[in-house]
């Protein structure tokens, strides 16, 4: 009987400890996600300041009206696609990227020093954007592998924590859970 006793309360230490590092575990990693999330939100602004001060250049010096139109429109789109969640953003970034081809298509070679540096600005500003894009989706590549455990998903529920949208095009997060590998 008290062998019995003690292995029921040797099994119940160890699911209490389970439980209790699986919730730590799932609060470090919303914590984190929350973090790049901000990172990534700060670098969007940093990058849409970038933008407008191109668009700014572009039209001190008459440049590529049409395209110039376009990529105000994709601008606007995107400020709209941020209130919709990050795979919204991902479609605006998509339709952002064109209209800028369509401008850089319609600029002449040889480019005034304030539209290069206005170009170099934009240029950082997207670097910063991809590597928070990156750090946020490994989050959520991770966040939501641990929602395909039950006790995982089901301590989640409890703690009122959500899976999460990647900030990828639909068809692009499988690529990216299979380029980056395992994720523990």
């Amino acid at each position: 009987m008290a062998t019995v006793l003690l292995a029921v309360g040797a099994a119940l230490v160890v699911g209490l400890w389970y439980l209790w590092r699986a919730s730590s575990r799932l609060r470090r990693l919303h914590a984190g996600l929350e973090r790049a999330w901000g990172e990534t939100e700060r670098a969007l602004e940093a990058r849409d300041k970038a933008l407008q001060g191109f668009l700014s250049s572009l039209s001190s010096l008459g440049l590529v009206p049409q395209g110039r139109r376009a990529l105000e429109e994709a601008l606007q789109g995107l400020g709209r696609a941020r209130g919709e969640g990050p795979r919204a953003i991902a479609e605006a970034d998509e339709r952002l990227k064109l209209a800028l081809r369509a401008v850089y298509g319609g600029l002449p070679r040889q480019r005034p020093p304030a539209l290069r540096e206005a170009q170099n600005l934009l240029a950082e500003a997207e670097d910063e954007l991809d590597l928070a894009r990156r750090r946020y989706n490994e989050l959520v590549v991770d966040w939501n592998m641990l929602f395909c455990r039950r006790t995982y998903r089901r301590l989640a529920t409890r703690l009122g924590l959500p899976p999460r949208e990647p900030y990828l095009l639909p068809g692009e997060e499988v690529e990216f859970a299979r380029r980056r590998g395992p994720p523990f």
